[in-house]
């Protein structure tokens, strides 16, 4: 009768225990189970398999099927869905006409494949086949196109020993236009430019064809004065005539001429309209239109000359640089006085 009951209540407990083995042997095979779904879904372990040892890209034009720049890179690791693309040791080539016209190097590069745009930064190198192009630059941008933009500042180095410096450039594949932004200094063989707004075009060969300024900016003409024309805006063309506008000064050889429309022709002669004024020594003379050649200054509409303590206008005035006398033509009115305002 003991016996019986002992074994009563034996039965219920291995129940019991036999309840709480399975359900610690099913958490235990849950927390399993979500550690290896941690493990395949961390966002570290991904990158990692989506890194590879070998990079490539490339554009091929649409319409003709002619490869327009292609890239390779040793390392690469995909981010932001796989739509960007972080890349190191970059060597890629840029194609015209099935030939290469640039090859650029870079340390690192940022690629999205679904737009077909990348940026080399770190310190961007390109050259040419024959290297007559240098290009150094903190960032340089390839997208539909052959041409190149050098962002974040530049250093270019061309044939001839022409030089360009600035914040950020437009080239061609064919090297003959430039569109510069902020142009620190453009060294070239006739001329030294800068300013806010540049567009070079040249030759292929190295010759400097055209120079546009807006914006404001300089040209210094490479001569034995190293004269120099500021404007917010300048032309300069091969033949070297140089047409200024607006705010313009020019200063050559002791002379300053100032004027809202200047043109410099390559004999030395100059034309200007729209309130003029020389300053020579201490003279000045102002009035609507100018003209200059053979050292001899001729200013008309409503002109006048100032000279020590004296002030003349008439119809017409001549100056004489050499001799330093002002020739008052027509209407002459002669005034003294001790001060005397150049307005």
């Amino acid at each position: 009768m003991v016996i019986k009951v002992q074994n009563t209540k034996l039965v219920p407990f291995l129940v019991l225990t036999g309840i709480v083995v399975f359900f610690l042997i099913s958490i235990a095979k849950g927390l399993q189970l979500v550690s290896k779904s941690e493990k395949e879904l961390n966002p570290q372990k991904q990158i990692t398999e989506a890194k590879t040892l070998e990079y490539s890209l490339k554009e091929v034009d649409a319409a003709t099927g002619e490869l327009r720049w292609k890239l390779k890179a040793r390392e690469g690791s995909t981010e932001n869905n796989l739509q960007n693309a972080v890349i190191k040791d970059i060597n890629a080539e840029i194609y015209k006409d099935n030939m290469v016209v640039f090859k650029l190097t870079a340390p690192f590069a940022k690629a999205n494949t679904e737009k077909r745009e990348i940026y080399l930064y770190g310190g961007v190198t390109a050259i040419d086949e024959n290297g007559d192009f240098i290009l150094n630059s903190n960032q340089v941008a390839l997208g539909m196109g052959t041409a190149i933009e050098a962002e974040k500042g530049f250093t270019l180095n061309l044939k001839g020993g022409n030089s360009i410096k600035g914040e950020k450039a437009f080239i061609n594949e064919g090297q003959t236009k430039f569109i510069i932004t902020k142009l620190t200094e453009g060294i070239f063989k006739e001329i030294i430019l800068s300013g806010e707004e540049v567009t070079i075009e040249k030759e292929k060969n190295g010759e400097l064809i055209q120079a546009t300024i807006t914006n404001g900016g300089k040209v210094i003409i490479k001569n034995e004065n190293q004269n120099t024309l500021k404007a917010l805006n300048i032309k300069w063309v091969k033949s070297g005539e140089v047409e200024a506008t607006n705010n313009v000064s020019y200063i050559s050889e002791g002379k300053t001429f100032m004027a809202n429309y200047l043109l410099l022709k390559p004999d030395k002669k100059v034309f200007a309209r729209n309130k003029v004024i020389i300053e020579h020594g201490k003279t000045q003379c102002f009035g609507e239109t100018l003209s200059f050649e053979n050292n001899s200054v001729t200013i008309t509409g409503s002109p006048k000359a100032i000279q020590g303590n004296k002030q003349i206008s008439a119809n017409k005035i001549v100056y004489d640089l050499n001799s330093g006398k002002v020739q008052a033509i027509g209407n002459v009115r002669t005034i003294v006085l001790n001060n005397i305002s150049k307005s």
